[in-house]
């Protein structure tokens, strides 16, 4: 049987939608805003048993999670340094947190969420569609790629305030633009301005598996993540998390 919800309830229930959509829109805006280093100190529960899956497998633990969001940071600013290096007559006299994220784009808008709040107001869970792009900074320079996928995550009320618990950012689509998805992905000459770039690496997942795989002619057919139905408490439904 359906619960019956007080009024107070229902409104507290409410509040708690509204918050975890703010907490992820911020999270997107970060992207757009060249600040998404900062998402695991603004975003993420401080438990240790958080993870980040990604198609290639889990960052696992706290440690794990950060260091991939420091990973983001460290990216951003040898292209910066990179881009500030290749241009100087137009970049001459800013400083190196000015020219933190130049020459750089992420966009990541995400919309037709799905929320549930539990029964019991501790924990919720979401997933969202994504529909963005990104200029990659390559050892070519400069690459614009789509990125569609679906961000789906649980969420722990941890001192008054909802956090990301585990997530999981899954990508369908992840070409180059202006290139056929079916077909072969565009490449690009290499730049010596660049060539820094090929040293960078993201840490890999700590916990490898495959979550999911990125659209190819031939891929089978491949299920939306789960998505979101009413529960009471955690443990009576499935996690977003390993």
């Amino acid at each position: 049987m359906k619960r019956a919800f007080t009024p107070e309830e229902l409104l507290t229930r409410w509040e708690a939608r509204r918050e975890i959509q703010n907490v992820m829109g911020k999270l997107s805006q970060s992207y757009l805003m060249m600040e998404e280093a900062q998402g695991y100190e603004r975003f993420w529960s401080k438990r240790e048993d958080v993870c980040l899956g990604v198609n290639d497998g889990w960052y696992s633990g706290a440690a794990a999670v950060k260091g991939y969001y420091d990973a983001l940071g460290e990216k951003i600013r040898l292209a910066s340094d990179i881009i500030a290096k290749t241009f100087p007559e137009k970049l001459a006299g800013k400083t190196r947190e000015e020219l933190y994220g130049v020459g750089q784009l992420g966009v990541k808008p995400i919309d037709t969420f799905v929320i549930e709040v539990a029964g019991d107001g501790q924990t919720a869970k979401g997933l969202w569609s994504l529909h963005g792009t990104y200029a990659d900074m390559t050892p070519s320079g400069p690459v614009s790629y789509w990125d569609w996928g679906y961000w789906c995550a649980d969420f722990i009320l941890e001192d008054g305030a909802w956090k990301i618990w585990h997530m999981q950012d899954l990508k369908d689509i992840n070409n180059p633009t202006g290139s056929d998805w079916a077909g072969d992905r565009m490449t690009f000459p290499e730049e010596p301005e660049f060539a820094p770039m090929k040293d960078f690496r993201f840490p890999a997942p700590n916990v490898p598996a495959k979550l999911r795989e990125a659209y190819y002619v031939g891929r089978p057919f491949t299920e939306t993540p789960p998505i979101p139905e009413p529960y009471e408490t955690f443990g009576e439904t499935f996690s977003y998390g390993m």
